[in-house]
């Protein structure tokens, strides 16, 4: 009879400790996936998820390019967002915070005009943009853009420099994006055609187009857990470019050696092929997995990443893409949470990495 209770108390144990690491699912067991957009993509995501925004303070900042980070203060540094200039977009905000940023924006314009009127520029220098909405304005000083807007319960900052002879454009295109620009919530995916960043969409973009759309999301019940998905207008060699460099093997080794640095050593878990040839969204990709030892020297981690080269030549939009699943123990041992192991994780990332896909073909931004 002792012995039948202490194998019951395993057993019980064991099912404990699997239900504490379990991703939010349903009373059935099934995962609660959740639809997102990113770009032109879109991905299914395990659960309630956070996504990375620039914080409120650093939004109208002139001094780099601050980072987006999660509502902890942590940097999601491999987010970029890029659609006719350079976006920063708030988190949710009180209307106070939004009116004192909106005041500061206008401000900002207005003293870039005075600046230009007491130097006697000549007519051209800066013009203010033709924007047909309310809660949008855009200055052009010379090559040089600033915009904002309002947008439900966010703020949304452009900054974009061009050559001379693309100031026309860029003036069209940014006009257009300003007075056209939509809210979305998260897990909310339009169905016409258009562009997806975090809680905004871009209706109908078919004009002459580079896009970066690369989100990173957390997941909120294991924070260990990040996921990140890059959506980018498809890129070729310039004259004095290397053409390997924009091949997916090569952006994969380049991603784990020299961009991703948060170790103190590496392993590639695929052995004797080093990559996997996989598809991915419609398009061939390779497929990586590696093991961590954090820069402690002790706290094992688990990685997954799969790129593509995206064709600028095709008919149909075919962009270079990235997505990565990585596992940060730290975040869940800090929060007194068990981190997903191995076997479940690379099982997880894969799972997300099936579920992205076109969100429509396209017409090529040429």
């Amino acid at each position: 009879m002792k012995s039948l209770l202490v194998f019951l108390s395993q057993i019980l144990s064991r099912a404990t400790f699997f239900i504490v690491l379990c991703i939010p699912a349903h009373a059935d067991g099934r995962i609660d996936w959740r639809m997102e957009c990113v770009g032109r993509m879109q991905i299914l995501l395990p659960g309630p998820t956070e996504v990375a925004v620039t914080p409120t303070d650093r939004l109208l900042s002139e001094d780099g390019d601050p980072k987006p980070r999660f509502s902890d203060g942590e940097i999601a540094g491999y987010s970029d967002l890029w659609v006719s200039g350079g976006l920063r977009i708030s988190g949710a905000l009180s209307e106070a915070e939004r009116q004192k940023l909106w005041r500061e924006a206008h401000a900002f314009q207005e003293n870039m005009i005075a600046v230009e009127t007491e130097q006697g520029s000549r007519q051209g220098d800066f013009e203010k943009l033709n924007v047909n909405a309310n809660e949008a304005i855009g200055l052009r000083r010379r090559r040089f853009f600033h915009a904002a807007a309002m947008v439900n319960t966010h703020v949304v900052i452009w900054r974009l420099s061009v050559e001379d002879h693309e100031i026309q454009n860029s003036v069209n295109t940014l006009t257009s994006l300003l007075s056209n620009i939509e809210y979305r919530d998260i897990y909310s995916v339009p169905k016409k055609d258009g562009v997806c960043a975090p809680f905004l969409f871009f209706p109908n973009v078919r004009m002459k187009l580079d896009r970066i759309v690369a989100s990173t999301y957390r997941l909120k019940e294991h924070p260990d857990i990040t996921i990140y998905l890059k959506d980018k207008t498809a890129g070729k060699a310039g004259k004095y470019e290397r053409p390997e460099v924009f091949t997916a093997i090569y952006k994969s080794n380049y991603f784990w050696t020299q961009r991703y640095q948060d170790y103190d050593s590496i392993e590639n878990l695929l052995k004797f092929r080093r990559h996997n040839n996989i598809p991915f969204a419609g398009q061939r990709a390779v497929e990586s997995k590696v093991r961590m030892i954090r820069t402690d020297k002790i706290t094992e981690d688990f990685g997954y990443l799969v790129v593509t080269q995206g064709n600028p030549d095709a008919k149909v939009d075919t962009p270079d893409l990235m997505l990565y699943v990585i596992r940060d123990a730290r975040q869940a041992i800090k929060r007194g949470i068990k981190p997903v192991p191995k076997k479940e994780f690379f099982k997880l990332a894969r799972q997300i990495a099936d579920s992205v896909k076109h969100r429509g073909a396209t017409p090529s931004e040429k």
